[in-house]
Order: structure tokens, then C-alpha cells, then sequence
């Protein structure tokens, strides 16, 4: 009988841009941000978690267990970032429509 040879898994290399992108993507969704980049990059838990070491840690950390008062107040300075990012995308787009609407 012959053997059957196992294809070995080739190894992928991340730039440090990738792993910036990838560590900023976990930040930015909070609890759960690993497992979601894991499945958004295919990225294995354990690089994602060696990675995390290496970098010194996750970023902004909420204590277990914090008072309600302290994450609402995160939850609003989170939802005040989006609302001004959100604005300024909007402001963009109504200066593109006012372009737009002068060549008519």
C-alpha cells in the first residue's frame, strides 16, 4: 500500500500593518473582538493572543465588574465619537450633493 502524504499548511506572514489593523479591529469591537477577528481574518486565537502580548496588552480595559455608572459613562463617550464621526461623514456628503446639484 502506499502512504498518503498530509499536505502541510503553509505559514502566513502579517506585516505589522496587518497586525495593527487586526489588533485596532478588536479594540474597536470591545468584548468579543478576538472571536470576531478570528473569523473575519482567519487568524488563529492563540497568534491573535501572542500578538496582544507582544504589544503590551489590549488597549483600554474596563475592570470586571465596574459600576454601572462608569460603563454608561464609556457606553456615552463611545456613542459621542460615533455620532461625531458620523456627522462629519455627513457633512461631506452634502457638499458633494450641493456640487452635484450646481452642475444640474
Amino acid at each position: 500500500m502506499a502512504k498518503v502524504k498530509k499536505a502541510k499548511r503553509k505559514v502566513k506572514r502579517y506585516s505589522a500593518s496587518e497586525k495593527k489593523a487586526i489588533l485596532d479591529f478588536i479594540t474597536k469591537q470591545g468584548r468579543g473582538g478576538q472571536t470576531k477577528a478570528v473569523t473575519k481574518f482567519g487568524v488563529t486565537a492563540a497568534t491573535i493572543a501572542s500578538w496582544r502580548h507582544k504589544d503590551g496588552g489590549s488597549g483600554v480595559k474596563t475592570a470586571k465588574g465596574a459600576s454601572k455608572e462608569l460603563r454608561a459613562v464609556e457606553e456615552l463617550a463611545r456613542l459621542i465619537k460615533e455620532i461625531s464621526t458620523v456627522e462629519a461623514r455627513l457633512e461631506k456628503l452634502k457638499k458633494s450633493y450641493q456640487k452635484a446639484k450646481a452642475k444640474l
